[in-house]
C-alpha cells in the first residue's frame, strides 16, 4: 500500500560521544622507529655541540649523545619499576626527549646569532640555560601528561637530560660566569609551560577523575593494550540498567542456530568493556552452536564499561539458551514479508507468536536506531498479536542519515501483512565465512560472516550477518542483486556494530573502516553466495524455542559518555589556547634574556 515518508533526512549528524573519543587522538600512535628516534637524536646532539663548541665539538657531541641514550634508559627503567603497568618503554622516552632537545636547540640557535653579531659569548651561555629549562618543562608536559602518575616524580625525571647535557655542552663556559639574571627568567618560562599539567589537573568529570588521569587511562589503553585502568574509571562512572535480551533458538540436525537481540550495545571502542560484544558471545558458545548477535536499536549508552561484565552478560545468554526449553517440535514461519515503508528497507517474519523486524536504509544513509523508537514499534506489532524484535541493519554509512518515523501507517501494515500471512513448516541452514576461508579484514572481525537460511514452499530466503561496523552504501543491493540471480532472497544484510576495530589502529578519521571500504564489494557478494549454497546444503527442519530475561547490569549511559566526550574536546581546545598563551609568553620571557 502506499505509506507516508518514514524517515526524515538530516544534516551531518554530531558525532556520536563514542566516535568522538575514539578518533580523537589519532596523532599520538605516530612516532618514527627506535632507529629513525636515535637518529633524529644524533643530528639535534650533534646541533648543540656544534653551536657551543664549533668544529671541536665532535668529541662534545659524542658524550652528549652518550647521555641522551642513558637519559632514556634511565627515565624508562625508573618508569617500569614504579609503574609495572606503563607504557613509558625506551622508544617512547626517546621521543620525549627528543623533543626537548629541538625545543633546546630553537632558543641556542637564536642565541648564538646574536653571539656573533656582538662578539660576545654571554648571549650564547644565556640561550644555553634558557632553553635547557625550557627543554626540561617541554619534557615535564609530556611525561606528566601521558606516562607518569606522579608530578613530582615528573619534574625530576624532566630534569635529568637537560641537566646532564648542559653540563657536557656548557659546563667550561658557564663555570666562568653567566648572567644571573637570567636565572629568574628562565625558571619563570619552566613555570608558564608546566603550569598547564596543573590546570588540566583541576577539570575533572563526575567520579573525581581529572583530564590527566583520563589521558593517561586513554594512552595505557590505545598504546598499551591494557584497558584497566580507564574502565576502572568508566565503572565507576556507569549506572545501573534493567537490561532485556531475546534468544531464539532453531534446533536442526546440523546442530543449534542461535539468534541473540542483546539489549547491551557494541563498544565503545577496542578493547574497552563491550567493544567485541558479538565475538565474546560466539567465543563463549564454543563454536558448538551457530550464533549470530544482531544488532538491537539503542547507543552507546548502553555499552558495559569493563570487559569481565561483557564477559559476565555472555555466560549468561549462554546459560539461558543451553537450558531452554523448545515450545516447537515442527515449527513454523510466516513471511518473509519484504515491503518499503518510506524510505525504509523493511523485512518482517515470524515464529510463532515471536517477531523479527529488520531495518535498513541502504544506500541512503543510517546509524543506530533509537530505542524508543524500538518500544513504540513493537507496540504497534503487540495489536497484531505479535512479540516483535526490531534488528537495525546499520548497513549504510553516509554523512546524511535517515531517521524513522514510528508514526508511518506502513509499519502497521507490514504486521498485518505478517499476521494475515500463511504460515508453513520450514526447514534451516547455516553457513560461516571461515568454511569458505576468508579471514579478518581491517573492515570485517575475526568472527567473520554468518548467514542462516530459512526455506519455506514459496522462497529460500536468507538473513545474513557481518561482524563489522556498518558498511558501504552500495554493499546491500550487490549482495541483493548476487543472491537473487541464483534463486535466492535477501531478508536483510546486517552488521553487528562491532567496535572491535574500532580506534585499534585509528588509520581513519572517524576510528573505524566500514565493511566494503577495504575488502572488496564484488568479493563479499560472491562470499556470501557461496555461504548461501553451503546453507542450502544442510537445510533441514527443527524445533524452535525463545526466551526473554533481564540482567541487571553496569551500562555507560549518555552522561558518561557525554562527559567523557566533552571534556576530551573542551581540553583540546584549551590545549590549544594555552599553547598560545605559553609560546607568547616563553618568547617575551627569552628577548628580555637576550637582552640581558
Amino acid at each position: 500500500m502506499p505509506s507516508t515518508p518514514s524517515s526524515a533526512e538530516q544534516g551531518p549528524s554530531k558525532r556520536p560521544a563514542a566516535e568522538v573519543l575514539s578518533s580523537r587522538y589519532k596523532q599520538l600512535f605516530l612516532l618514527p622507529s627506535s632507529s629513525s628516534l636515535l637518529l633524529y637524536a644524533a643530528l639535534t646532539s650533534a646541533a648543540l655541540a656544534f653551536v657551543s663548541r664549533g668544529i671541536g665539538g665532535a668529541v662534545t657531541f659524542l658524550i652528549a649523545f652518550i647521555v641522551f641514550y642513558l637519559s632514556s634508559s634511565a627515565i624508562s627503567s625508573v618508569l617500569q619499576l614504579t609503574d609495572k603497568q606503563t607504557i613509558a618503554n625506551h622508544r617512547r622516552v626517546s621521543a620525549v626527549l627528543l623533543v626537548g632537545n629541538t625545543v633546546w636547540l630553537v632558543f641556542v640557535i637564536c642565541g648564538a646569532a646574536l653571539a656573533s653579531l656582538e662578539h660576545s659569548a654571554g648571549p650564547l651561555n644565556n640561550s644555553f640555560v634558557f632553553g635547557a629549562f625550557a627543554a626540561s618543562g617541554f619534557e615535564f608536559l609530556v611525561l606528566a601528561g601521558a606516562l607518569v602518575r606522579r608530578a613530582s616524580l615528573a619534574a625530576v625525571l624532566a630534569g635529568i637530560h637537560p641537566a646532564a647535557s648542559l653540563m657536557v655542552l656548557r659546563y667550561a663556559e658557564l663555570s666562568t660566569g653567566f648572567d644571573a639574571a637570567v636565572l629568574p627568567l628562565a625558571v619563570f618560562a619552566y613555570v608558564v609551560i608546566v603550569a598547564f599539567i596543573f590546570v588540566l589537573m583541576r577539570r575533572k568529570v563526575s567520579g573525581g577523575h581529572d583530564a590527566v588521569t583520563l589521558f593517561q587511562g586513554f594512552m595505557k589503553t590505545w598504546a598499551g593494550g591494557n584497558p584497566t585502568e580507564l574502565e576502572d574509571i568508566l565503572l565507576s562512572m556507569s549506572e545501573e540498567t534493567d537490561i532485556e535480551t531475546k534468544v531464539m533458538q532453531f534446533r536442526a540436525q546440523a546442530g543449534n542456530i542461535i539468534l541473540v537481540l542483546p539489549g547491551v550495545h557494541p563498544g565503545p571502542f577496542h578493547p574497552v568493556g563491550s567493544y567485541d560484544l558479538p565475538g565474546v558471545i560466539s567465543r563463549t558458545f564454543g563454536g558448538r552452536d551457530a550464533v549470530l548477535t544482531l544488532h538491537r536499536p539503542g547507543g552507546h549508552e548502553l555499552n558495559l564499561p569493563t570487559r569481565s561484565e561483557t564477559q559476565g552478560y555472555a555466560t549468561e545468554i549462554h546459560d539461558k539458551s543451553m537450558s531452554m526449553k523448545m515450545s516447537t517440535a515442527g515449527a513454523t514461519i510466516g513471511g518473509p514479508i519484504r515491503t518499503k515503508v518510506g524510505e525504509a528497507n523493511v523485512g518482517v517474519f515470524a515464529f510463532d507468536e515471536d517477531a523479527l523486524l529488520t531495518v535498513s536504509f541502504a544506500p541512503l544513509g543510517s546509524d543506530d536506531i533509537d530505542s524508543e523508537v524500538e518500544a513504540k514499534l513493537t507496540a504497534q506489532a503487540a495489536t497484531a498479536g505479535l512479540k516483535a524484535c526490531v534488528v537495525d541493519a546499520h548497513n549504510s554509512l553516509r554523512d546524511h542519515q535517515e531517521t524513522i518515523d514510528p508514526s508511518d501507517p506502513g509499519w502497521m501494515e507490514a504486521f498485518r501483512l505478517l499476521e494475515l500471512s500463511d504460515t508453513s513448516p520450514f526447514k534451516v541452514g547455516y553457513a560461516h565465512s571461515k568454511e569458505l576461508g576468508l579471514t579478518a579484514r581491517d573492515d570485517l572481525t575475526e568472527n567473520g560472516v554468518g548467514l542462516v537460511m530459512f526455506q519455506t514452499p514459496k522462497a529460500k530466503s536468507v538473513l545474513v550477518l557481518a561482524d563489522a561496523n556498518n558498511a558501504v552504501p552500495s554493499l546491500r543491493a550487490k549482495v541483493a542483486e548476487a543472491l537473487d540471480a541464483k534463486g535466492y532472497e535477501l531478508i536483510e544484510l546486517c552488521t553487528s556494530d562491532s567496535h572491535n576495530l574500532a580506534a585499534r589502529g585509528l588509520t581513519v578519521s572517524r576510528g573505524y573502516n566500514a565493511l566494503g571500504e577495504v575488502t572488496p564489494v564484488g568479493s563479499l557478494a560472491e562470499l556470501v553466495v557461496g555461504l548461501a549454497q553451503l546453507a542450502e546444503s544442510r537445510l533441514s527442519s527443527c524445533a524452535y524455542g525463545s526466551q526473554v530475561f533481564i540482567s541487571r547490569l553496569k551500562t555507560l549511559g549518555n552522561h558518561s559518555l557525554d562527559e567523557l566526550a566533552g571534556i576530551t574536546q573542551s581540553t583540546s581546545r584549551l590545549a590549544k589556547n594555552y599553547s598560545v598563551f605559553a609560546l607568547v609568553s616563553v618568547a617575551i620571557l627569552f628577548a628580555f634574556v637576550l637582552a640581558l
